[in-house]
């Protein structure tokens, strides 16, 4: 009976050598043992024609023939009926991929390069596993399937963790990631802005003076801090309120209704700097739509738009809020479909008419979701900032917090200073989240 070939063990094999390779490729050093010298930066620099950049002939082929090689490797884990295609795909992707080392090693030196490169360690990890995703097919011979059904012990001992560790176990990865990477940065910035920090030099602690300055002298914060206000009330109480309405409207069964569901939901798939330059472009003063509009209805001098100081930060509010409807209505319609259809069936019976039925059973029943979205517009009005920045560059009388903090930090190299605006933007929107978190809590508890 012929033997058939097991492409699991080499298909995970082959995985974890391209995962491996391009961890190494974009992080480790390429070139020397500068991390700066990684092979994303030569990549880089090469894609882009870097002046001065060091010329490394037949990079492009290593991500080329590493993206590929784990979407192929991918594919053979999810599938293993397709791993026996995946395989030898996987191997031939390795092999075009020695190409580059024979160049690296064999081909005539680049026009410019310093007579030694010293090869690095993401180097000779991306070899290895490029050699590593030829050889996975050998994993797949029955003779060494046997050979590693012998290695694996037939019983199993009893594991020495307890049992009630083992859930702290799982957690532990995602808790460290989440310290190194959300915790940790937090608590620093905390530090950073009672120092005075250009970015370069050391950190000078100076205490609460940047706090002090920002609440006593500056008045661009002030600014900011009343741009983000009237964000805020807008933002809780116009596309709620359209949201709301679209969401009872839709609710009901009418012709066209998915049509224009997915019409209003579609801005929220566009990105928020794609969105500022489309809107950028509607208030053009001179070929944007509304001025057009309005000259064909014959007013003779329509308004500059976002270069009017008092008009500006609305336009660009308006922009935030043509996106938030979709979203806020897609939230009222799950929240309508969850209600249950007896109860409103009973207010009709004691004759309630559609404005007591909204009013005293409808509404009441979508608080929870009420909560959210008045959490989620406050959240999302105080971290506003990719339209203020595409829009207007915080010209204007625009500014926000978040661009303030911006432009004092890497435009102005006051790194201190922004990360004093940074924590009072946390402190203020930690007020809200505390309170959304509570109720969650609350709720919870209460089921």
């Amino acid at each position: 009976m012929e033997e058939r070939w097991d492409f699991t063990a080499s298909m995970v094999a082959a995985l974890l050598c391209c995962v491996i390779a391009l961890f190494a490729f974009l992080f480790m050093p390429w070139l020397g043992q500068a991390l700066t010298d990684n092979g994303a930066r030569l990549f880089s620099d090469f894609l882009y024609g870097t002046p001065s950049a060091r010329p490394v002939p037949g990079i492009w082929i290593i991500p080329l023939v590493l993206t590929v090689a784990t979407f192929f490797a991918l594919w053979g884990v999810l599938d293993p009926d397709s791993a026996r295609y995946m395989s030898p795909l996987v191997a031939g992707l390795g092999a075009i991929g020695l190409i580059y080392y024979y160049l690296a090693y064999f081909g005539p030196a680049p026009v410019g390069s310093s007579p030694k490169l010293i090869p690095g360690n993401g180097f000779y990890l991306t070899l290895a596993c490029l050699v590593g995703m030829i050889a996975q097919v050998g994993l797949a011979l029955p003779a060494v399937q046997r050979g590693l059904e012998k290695l694996t012990p037939r019983t199993t001992r009893k594991s020495r963790i307890p049992a009630r560790l083992v859930p702290y176990l799982f957690l532990a990865p995602a808790v460290i990631l989440y310290f190194v990477w959300i915790i940790a940065p937090t608590f620093y910035t905390m530090y950073l802005s009672l120092t005075n920090w250009d970015g370069v030099s050391d950190p000078k602690y100076i205490g609460f003076s940047n706090y002090i300055r920002l609440f006593t002298r500056d008045k661009l914060f002030i600014e900011s801090l009343w741009n983000n206000l009237r964000w805020l009330i807008v933002f809780i109480t116009v596309p709620t309120t359209l949201g709301l309405g679209m969401a009872m409207v839709f609710n009901q069964e009418m012709k066209g209704g998915r049509f224009y569901k997915v019409s209003f939901y579609a801005p929220l798939v566009l990105s928020l700097p794609v969105i500022g330059l489309i809107w950028a472009w509607v208030y053009n003063p001179r070929l944007g739509l509304i001025n057009n509009f309005l000259t064909q209805l014959g007013v003779e001098d329509p308004p500059g738009w976002l270069g009017d100081r008092a008009l500006a930060i609305w336009c660009v509010i308006a922009a935030a809020v043509w996106r938030q409807v979709g979203y806020v209505m897609v939230l009222y319609l799950a929240g309508l479909k969850n209600i249950d259809p007896t109860l409103v069936d009973a207010a009709r019976v004691d004759g309630a008419d559609r404005w007591n039925l909204f009013r005293h059973v409808v509404f009441p029943l979508l608080a929870p979701v009420t909560t959210i979205i008045v959490v989620i517009s406050i959240i999302d009005s105080l971290r506003s900032f990719d339209l203020v920045s595409v829009m207007t560059r915080g010209g204007q009388s625009t500014q926000v917090l978040a661009n303030f903090m911006y432009i004092e930090a890497f435009n102005n190299y006051r790194m201190g200073y922004g990360a004093a605006i940074a924590v009072v933007l946390f402190a203020i929107s930690l007020v809200f989240i505390g309170f959304y978190l509570s109720r969650v809590v609350k709720d919870e508890l209460e089921y």
